[in-house]
């Protein structure tokens, strides 16, 4: 695995820098009034309810692993998560006094861009060995991700009390998590997609990004820094590139993890907030601006910080 930080570098730049390019795509083209507050919205809308979905349907789809035996990468993915989600939630409760940021907060620290960039960050670093772990460590969270989504926005984005009953329908109703409960029944039954439906399905997933990014890019407005948003900008910046890391790392050596699997779990939480943290926080009414900031933010930082992580934990003789 590369151990130098240079290199280490390099290729974090390479993973991330089409991610930012688009970020800036979409700056450009917002200045440029080639697109609009509305388009943004609208194509949220589509990204959130129809690309989203088919994208995780297909990420799940076809891939049958066996989960027992990376037991302990997921125990701590899946307990890691959880974690990380209830010390975010009690932290923005006593610390961010705007109720309908803390949802926004919360996803920055725990949801990460774990299905794209954390596989290609796992696979270059430790090569095709690496793809078991990290794919079933990426599928577990993934579908975590999203009801942990559901919960914190719900409860962060609602006038009122928020029952139990309401979040659960919120959880049922998600078409992200329905998206992936089709796919494990496909799974399951050994459903086979005629031809048609596959590449159909595979035009719509590969729109995803673009659009979403684009979109996210769009919508950043770094005049954010200079008002009470930007403590919110910059606090869930910092615990996703700092804090999440090191934490997950942490509960990787409480459950006996090193080398490539410890590896695996610090690669997955330096990446940056994951781009469906923007279409559900703009599709359920929040402050789409504070999360396009975070992931502009955190796309960015991510390059530094998992280089460092790499090299540190090779230093210390833990990878």
């Amino acid at each position: 695995m590369k151990t130098d930080f240079l290199s280490s570098l390099i290729f974090s730049v390479g993973v991330t820098l089409p991610t930012i390019l688009l970020l800036i795509l979409g700056m450009l083209i917002r200045k440029k009034k080639m697109i609009d507050d509305r388009f943004c919205e609208q194509s949220t809308k589509v990204v959130f309810n129809i690309t989203l979905p088919v994208l995780l349907f297909f990420s799940v789809y076809g891939k049958h692993v066996d989960y027992i035996s990376q037991m302990a990468v997921l125990s701590v993915g899946i307990i890691g998560t959880i974690s990380l989600f209830l010390l975010a939630e009690l932290f923005a409760a006593r610390f961010i006094a705007e109720k309908r940021e803390r949802g926004t907060f919360v996803q920055a620290i725990y949801r990460g861009n774990s299905g794209i960039l954390g596989l290609a960050f796992c696979i270059s670093a430790f090569g095709d060995s690496a793809a078991v772990p990290a794919s079933i460590y990426s599928a577990a969270v993934i579908f975590l991700y999203n009801i942990l989504a559901v919960i914190t926005l719900t409860r962060s984005l609602s006038t009122g009390s928020v029952s139990v009953v309401s979040i659960m329908k919120g959880v049922i109703k998600n078409p992200l998590i329905i998206a992936i409960l089709f796919a494990l029944l496909a799974n399951s039954i050994s459903l086979e997609l005629p031809a048609p439906l596959l590449s159909t399905g595979n035009y719509l997933a590969n729109m995803t990004l673009p659009l979403a990014l684009i979109c996210t890019g769009a919508t950043i407005d770094l005049s954010v820094f200079s008002n009470k948003t930007s403590n919110v900008v910059l606090m869930g910046s910092l615990g996703r590139l700092v804090v999440t890391p090191v934490f997950m790392i942490l509960i990787g050596k409480v459950f006996g993890l090193d080398g490539m699997l410890l590896g695996v779990v610090a690669l997955m939480n330096t990446t940056p907030v994951a781009s469906a943290a923007y279409a559900m926080v703009r599709a359920m009414g929040g402050n789409s601006v504070t999360v396009a900031n975070i992931i502009g933010i955190t796309t960015v930082g991510s390059m530094i910080t998992s280089s460092l992580m790499l090299l540190i934990l090779s230093q210390a003789g833990w990878i």
